[in-house]
Order: structure tokens, then sequence, then C-alpha cells
């Protein structure tokens, strides 16, 4: 295969082409061509810009500014031109190298190549990012591999071994479908997302609305060679075990399992009792995907609580035992809409919010009837809620977080970005 090939091939991508285009390459090619794309030795910017600017008697701070945020295009348009080499990658990479260790004149180089190649060159001699991610340049290598094997390969192989092998023998990678058969490979932390941009995602047919409380810090993971499990925990307690042997085992019988010849606290999936236990939750809150272990799938979902939360402004109040608050969303500038209600009825919570009624209103709130409050007092609260219910266009469930006294009406949560928010 020719260097300039592989520049086509590259600048196509750069110009805009989505990922990058299969070329047929044997593995020593594209070994090499995997050097040119991803290098691991690279000049900065000045040391090959005052190199350059010696060989054409040019002061380093012209060609800087003639360079811009590109310098490779600057530097391979003295390619503009010439005519393509003969170049194979070996011979490309030699250049580089010669390149590296400043033994390669600008000017007689420049004329042995076209402005393509060049492009391609000085991009990889400067470390510039390359137009597609090194996993899109290895899927092209063997049409038949799925990411996810190659991506999953990559814990414990390199990128070059895993080339090797897509050209010589792909049972060398890792199929994250038979995890258990290279545990090892399984001990990478699975991705939990975030529960609140996943609206569309009903708890209830995800996982039976399970959760699991987890201990706010790190997740580790560890293989017991000995035991023949790997172990997922947060502190001292465990969060998630698999066992090679059982790879179909679900959650709660891989736990269940786990306890059987083990004493350490478990983190158990529990029905979801309220939406109020959850946001009050001190620990970390994580709804579980419930079936097979799957090291390489997603782990199920993270509640962000912060996420959840908006500011409202007190419309309205009612005291009978329960306090309850008539919220409010802004519409516009200055305009309300009311959203919903809510109750609390925890002591010192109710205090907290009468005391500030009562300072910033001058009235009594030991009242059994509703009392309004005057659109010119602007008294707010933050408040969590899973949803905007569309039937009724209000809040779900809202729970009473805290007192804003240092909000005022342009921190009260808009309307419209409540409706954005889901039922999940």
């Amino acid at each position: 295969m020719l260097f300039r090939e592989l520049a086509h091939a590259w600048d196509a991508s750069r110009l805009g082409d989505k990922g990058f285009r299969r070329i047929s390459m044997t593995e020593s090619e594209a070994l090499q061509a995997y050097a040119l794309l991803f290098p691991k030795k690279t000049l900065t910017v000045r040391k090959a810009l005052s190199k350059i600017a010696d060989d054409v008697a040019t002061s380093y701070e012209v060609l800087l500014d003639m360079a811009g945020e590109r310098p490779a295009l600057l530097l391979a348009s003295e390619s503009s031109a010439s005519n393509a080499s003969n170049w194979s990658l070996s011979d490309a990479l030699d250049i580089r190298e010669s390149i590296m260790d400043g033994e390669c004149p600008f000017l007689p180089l420049s004329i042995q190549m076209s402005e393509i190649e060049a492009r391609l060159l000085w991009a990889s001699v400067l470390g510039e990012r390359t137009p597609f991610t090194k996993l899109q340049y290895m899927r092209t290598l063997n049409g038949q591999m799925e990411p996810k094997t190659i991506l999953g390969s990559k814990s414990f192989l390199t990128d070059e071994e895993i080339i090797s092998a897509l050209h010589r023998d792909t049972n060398l990678l890792f199929n994250p479908k038979h995890w258990y058969e290279k545990p090892t490979a399984a001990l990478r932390k699975r991705i939990y997302t975030s529960w609140s941009k996943h609206k569309s995602v009903g708890l209830e047919d995800f996982n039976g609305a399970l959760y699991q409380e987890i201990p706010t810090g790190a997740i580790t993971l560890e293989y017991d060679e000995e035991e023949n499990v790997i172990i997922e925990r947060s502190g001292s307690v465990i969060t998630d075990v698999a066992y090679p042997k059982h790879p179909q085992l679900i959650l709660k019988d891989r736990l269940s399992a786990y306890a059987e010849t083990h004493d350490d606290e478990i983190a158990w999936p529990k029905m979801i009792p309220s939406w109020e236990s959850l946001v009050k939750n001190e620990r970390t809150i994580r709804f579980p995907e419930v079936g097979p272990f799957s090291p390489m799938g997603n782990g199920g979902f993270v509640l962000v609580k912060t996420s959840s939360q908006f500011a409202f402004r007190i419309s309205a109040y009612q005291n009978t035992g329960t306090l309850r608050l008539k919220l409010q969303a802004l519409d516009g500038i200055e305009d309300f809409i009311d959203i919903g209600v809510c109750e609390v009825s925890d002591p010192s919570e109710r205090s907290s919010i009468m005391f500030d009624i009562e300072r910033r209103t001058d009235a009594h709130t030991d009242v059994t009837e509703w009392c309004d409050i005057s659109e010119d007092v602007c008294i707010i609260v933050t408040v969590s809620s899973p949803f905007l219910d569309r039937h009724t266009d209000t809040m779900s469930e809202p729970i009473f977080i805290k007192m804003e006294n240092e909000m005022g009406i342009s921190d009260v949560t808009q309307y419209v970005d409540l409706v954005g928010v889901e039922h999940v």
C-alpha cells in the first residue's frame, strides 16, 4: 500500500466523510498506518516551526502568525505544485522519523510529495487530532467484527495487538457476550446513565421499580481468582457480583449466592417506597439492570437529585396540621402559572416555612382556609419532583427541600423548562 492512498482516505475524512473508509491492508501495513495516524511521539508547533523558519530564512513569529490554528495546512501548502510520491507506508515512517530528528530540510522534502500527502505527514508530525477515532480505524480492518468486541479488548490488549488479532486470529479478542471466558477483562466500570436524562424510560418497565442504596464514593472491581467471582463494591458494601461459571444469573440470584458464603453488607435491590424516600436519602440512589451480568452493557441509571429540583414561588398556603403550599412557575418575564400543591408534614420544615411567610407578609399562618400571598411578594422554595404530569399540568409528588431566601423572581423555574420533563 502506498502512502498517498492512506493520505487520500485521511483527507476525505478531514473534509467530511464519516469515519475512515475501508482500504485493503496487510497486517504490517495496518500497523504502519496506525503509527502514522495515531503517533506516540510528536513535535511541538514551536519546535517544528523554529526549525522550518531557519530552513526558509523566515522568522518564527511570521510563520506562527501565518499558521493560525492548523499549522499542518500551512506547511502542506508548500507542496501544492508537487506530484504525488511513490512512498510506501514504511518510507513515510522513515521520513517522519527524520523530521523528528531534525535531519530532513523542509523545502527539499516539500517537493517530493503532493499537498494531500503533506497534510497527513505534517499533521502526524505535529500530533494534530485525527478526523476519526482509533475505534473507527480498527473497525475498517475487519468488517465482520463487532465494535463492542474491539472496544472490550482494549482493557487487556494494546491497539497494536488488536490490529494483529484482527488479521490473524479474532478469537484472541474479547467478546463481551462471552466475558466469562476472560473474567479479568470484565473488570471495567459499567456505565450508569443519569436517570433524569432518560425520561422516556419507565422504572416499572426497566427493572420493576427497584433501587439500590449505594454509599457515596468510588466504585471498585476485583476478581477473586480463588473463588472465581467478580466483586463490585463501594467502600465495604457489595453492590454487585458475577460468577463466570454461572453467567446467566440475574442480579438478585448473584447477590444471594454471594450472601450464602459471605457476611459483607450488601446493597440489596428494594422496591421504591416513595419519591420522598429517594430524594432525601443521603446515599447514592441507583436503579440497576437486574438481568444477567454484562460488563459492556448499561448497568442502569443513577438518580441525579439536583436535576429533579426546581425553584417555585409560593402563591398561597393552608395550615391544617399539614402545611399545604400552592406553587407557581415563571411564565415569561414576570407572569406566573400554577403547577401544583406541595404538602409539608415535618414539624421543623413547617416551622421554617411559616416563619418566613410571617416575616415576609406580616400575616398569620395558623389558618385553615387558603390564604393568598400578594404577587408583589416572591417567597421561593426548592421542591423535588420526578416529572410534570401532562394530564393535570401539575408537578408529580412535589417534595419540599428547602427555603430559598437569597433567590428572587429571576431564579424561579420557567414553565417551558418543565414541559420538557416527561413522565418516567
